[in-house]
This record gives structure tokens, C-alpha cells and sequence, in this order.
């Protein structure tokens, strides 16, 4: 596993077709680790956004007839030329979703992310989520042990992310589950959303999906337990600014912040702090 630098030093422009709710949060999200963001839908864009861009962020959230087509369309540009992030928001509430999602699935993204009712839905699991909310039943460690044996099960071309109390990712032969985070992330519109952005900006900048995947979801929930600390009172408005104003400091504040990673990789529990993970890859 290669240690990730952030702020990015590379710049990677990033194609965002996203939530529309949370279109600010995940522009600036980008700018905080040094990333660029572009969000258009505009499709008569996408022929000469290709030739500029390093991946493609495309968020099912909002979903509409036009959005659909920008989808569809930005997928089918991007495939086998760029890394395309797939954030399945909304499938476990709604056929559309579901049926967009699988098409573009069919362009092989480099990684899929949803909170995990979604991704038991992508499964073919029963699900407890409503709306696009995830489900504690769905997390207990029972199911999460299913979960990953379903995901093993989908194409190993992709990389899996599935995200709650704790978080999971299934790479191939790998499974992590990862355990940093505060409870006050899901009490605000956007963090998931911004977590996709992140991985895409980390795919962008060329990381290894596996290694943008554990890497992207533990910087964004260490950012989240900082901010966490720094807070004057249980506001979640004044923990959400604390938050982003994280993400633009971890890396910078603290150089190792990966040392503070906690997690199991198929089932071993991993010391982050140990120089022998890191390097050229285990």
C-alpha cells in the first residue's frame, strides 16, 4: 500500500455529475486537497472534457430525465479512458436508480460507493434503508460478514466501498473494514457525497483504487473525529464547518495522519503506524 500525500500535488480535474444538494460541498471538497472540480451536465461538453479531465464522478442523487441522459452519456465517453466513480445514492428506495446503476455498471467503474443498505440492494440483499438513509439492522456484524460475501460476488473489476458505523471495502481478494468516523457525519447533508468526490480526486491523482478507497474513507472520518474535538458546543451546523475546514488541514497539520487508521484487513487487524504496510504495496 502506497501512503497518499494531501494536498494532491497533481492537480487531478475532476468531472463531477453529482447531487445536486450537496453541488458546493463537493466543488470545495476537491479545491480543500488540492484537486479541481468541474460540474457540468452539459453533454455537448463531454467530447472536449475528456481530453482534460482524470476521472469522472457520477452521483445518482437528484435524479431526473436530463440527468439521466448526462449519466448515460458521460459514461459511455469516459469508458476505458478515464477512472469513473459510481455513487449508487438512492437505489435501494428507487427502481430508476437502480436501472441507471446497472447500465453504467456494465462500463466496469473503478470503484462503486454507497452507504451499506444500498450496496445490500446492489446485492440483491434485503434491505432496511428508507429513502437514501442507511439502516442500523443492516450493520450489525452479521451482516456486514454477508455483505462482504455479496460483494465478492459481483465483478472484481470494480472496488467496492460501502459505508456506516463502520466502513466497508472489498478489493478482489481483500476485505477491510475500517472503523474510524463520528456519529455527527451522518447528521448533515453531503458527507457521503463528498466522500465521493474525494475517491475521485485520489483516483484522478492516480492512486490505486484499492489505496484510494481505505485512504479516501479514513481521511474523510479523521477529519470528521478532529473536527469533532475542536468543537465549542454539540451544534452539528458548527461540527459540519469544523469539518470541512478539516479537510483542508489534516494533511497539512498533521503528515501522518495516517497512522491514525483502524481497521482489519480479511479479518487481521492492521497497525498503520507500522512502516512495513507501507511502500510499494504488501
Amino acid at each position: 500500500m502506497k501512503k497518499i500525500k494531501i494536498p494532491l500535488q497533481t492537480a487531478p480535474l475532476i468531472h463531477c455529475i453529482t447531487n445536486a444538494i450537496s453541488v458546493e460541498t463537493v466543488a470545495n471538497a476537491l479545491l480543500y486537497i488540492g484537486a479541481k472540480p468541474i460540474m457540468t451536465e452539459d453533454t455537448r461538453a463531454f467530447d472536449d472534457l475528456i481530453r482534460q479531465t482524470n476521472a469522472l464522478l457520477l452521483n445518482l442523487g437528484s435524479l431526473s430525465l436530463t440527468k439521466e441522459q448526462s449519466i448515460l452519456a458521460a459514461s459511455e465517453v469516459a469508458d476505458g479512458k478515464e477512472p469513473i466513480l459510481l455513487d449508487v445514492v438512492g437505489i435501494a428506495s428507487a427502481k430508476s436508480a437502480m436501472k441507471i446503476a446497472k447500465v453504467v455498471m456494465e462500463k466496469k467503474p473503478t470503484i462503486i460507493r454507497g452507504n451499506i443498505s444500498e450496496m445490500r440492494a446492489l446485492c440483491g440483499l434485503a434491505t432496511n434503508g428508507r429513502g437514501v438513509d442507511g439502516n442500523p439492522l443492516d450493520q450489525t456484524d452479521d451482516e456486514l460478514a454477508r455483505l462482504i460475501v455479496a460483494l465478492k460476488q459481483l465483478p472484481q473489476e470494480s472496488v467496492y466501498v460501502a459505508t456506516g458505523a463502520k466502513d466497508i471495502v472489498v478489493a478482489k481478494d481483500n476485505a477491510w473494514i475500517l472503523s474510524n468516523g463520528v456519529p455527527e457525519l451522518d447528521r448533515f447533508t453531503g458527507s457521503g457525497d463528498t466522500l465521493s468526490g474525494l475517491l475521485a480526486a485520489l483516483l484522478g491523482a492516480g492512486v490505486s483504487p484499492e489505496d484510494a478507497a481505505v485512504q479516501a474513507v479514513s481521511y474523510l472520518n479523521i477529519s470528521g473525529e478532529m473536527a469533532k474535538t475542536k468543537a465549542n458546543t454539540a451544534g452539528i451546523a458548527e461540527f459540519r464547518q469544523l469539518f470541512l475546514n478539516e479537510l483542508s488541514l489534516l494533511g497539512i497539520d498533521n503528515i501522518d495522519w495516517t497512522n491514525q487508521i483502524r481497521g482489519t484487513k480479511n479479518g487481521k487487524t492492521i497497525i498503520f503506524s507500522d512502516s512495513k504496510i507501507w511502500g510499494d504495496g504488501e
